[in-house]
Parts: structure tokens; C-alpha cells; sequence
């Protein structure tokens, strides 16, 4: 067998260009108009698919969005009860001046905000005060999940203490 010869795995030898490929050219019509038929015949199926599969995605992106405004909310609840805290630890008799510290921290206006003292506020004294934030969250697929798996609203809490220092 020569250098340009390869062996075929029988005993004659063949050469590489000898040797043709298979084309859609090289086969009779009956079997292209076969191959064109099933083509068209499943040329809506992806169509149907999407449509299978389009709210399923929808609903794992609206989660996926709303558990990240879940996350949000409560980063701003619980930076707010500490700002309110901050706030309270210097004037721990002002409540209003307190509510207005969490407010004005970025959290929303519909936020309760309660204000707790414990022990003697007297100076010298080992007094705190708790800052409670707490909301009602409603995510963007309520109608979805409270009908299918029960789930809706979500209550949010926050809360910070500190030391009085007056």
C-alpha cells in the first residue's frame, strides 16, 4: 500500500478521493420530498413550546424580582431602625423625632415604627431604647401565588437597640 492509500478495513485499498460523501444531491427525489415534509411538519413546534413554557419563566422571574425587593425592603427597615436608634440613643423622649429619623432613612411612608424604653432614663444609667420597624410587603405575583400555593403578603420587621446616652 502506497503513502496516499488508507486502508477502508477490507482488502482492497481505496484512495481518500475515491471515496464520495453523502449529499443531499445524491439522493433520489421521493426521499428529499420525505426530508422536506417532516421539516414542515414540525415547523410550529417550537412555537408551542414557548407557550408552554413562557409563564413558567414569567413566574421565575417575578420571583426572582420580587424576593430581591423582599431583600431591599429589608435592608432599608433595619438601616432605618438603626438610624431611628442612633437618633433615640441622644433624644430618647422624642418620638416623633425618632419616627422621622427612620422615615427619612429611605424607608416608605406606610412603615409602623414603634419606640420602646428600658430601665430609668436618668444620667448615669444603663437605660436603652428599641426602635421596631415593621411593613407589610405585597410582591408583583400575589394573585398567582395566593390562589395556587397560598402565599401572599409578607411582614417585614426590623429592629435596633442602643444604649441611652443622656
Amino acid at each position: 500500500m502506497r503513502s496516499n492509500e488508507r486502508s477502508l478495513g477490507c482488502e482492497t485499498g481505496k484512495r481518500l478521493s475515491d471515496i464520495t460523501t453523502h449529499t443531499a444531491a445524491h439522493h433520489p427525489p421521493n426521499v428529499r420530498r420525505l426530508a422536506a415534509r417532516q421539516t414542515t411538519r414540525f415547523r410550529g413546534q417550537s412555537m408551542v413550546e414557548l407557550a408552554l413554557a413562557l409563564p413558567l419563566l414569567l413566574l421565575l422571574m417575578l420571583g426572582t424580582i420580587d424576593i430581591g425587593r423582599v431583600f431591599i425592603d429589608y435592608i432599608q427597615l433595619r438601616n432605618g431602625a438603626f438610624e431611628g436608634a442612633r437618633y433615640g440613643a441622644v433624644a430618647p423622649t422624642d418620638t416623633t423625632g425618632i419616627r422621622s429619623a427612620v422615615i427619612a432613612h429611605g424607608v416608605p411612608s406606610d412603615t409602623a415604627v414603634t419606640v420602646s424604653t428600658s430601665g430609668t432614663l436618668s444620667v448615669g444609667s444603663s437605660a436603652t431604647i428599641k426602635v421596631t420597624a415593621s411593613r407589610t410587603f405585597t410582591p408583583f405575583s400575589t394573585t398567582f401565588l395566593t390562589r395556587y400555593f397560598g402565599l401572599g403578603a409578607i411582614k417585614l420587621n426590623a429592629s435596633a437597640t442602643m444604649q441611652v446616652m443622656t
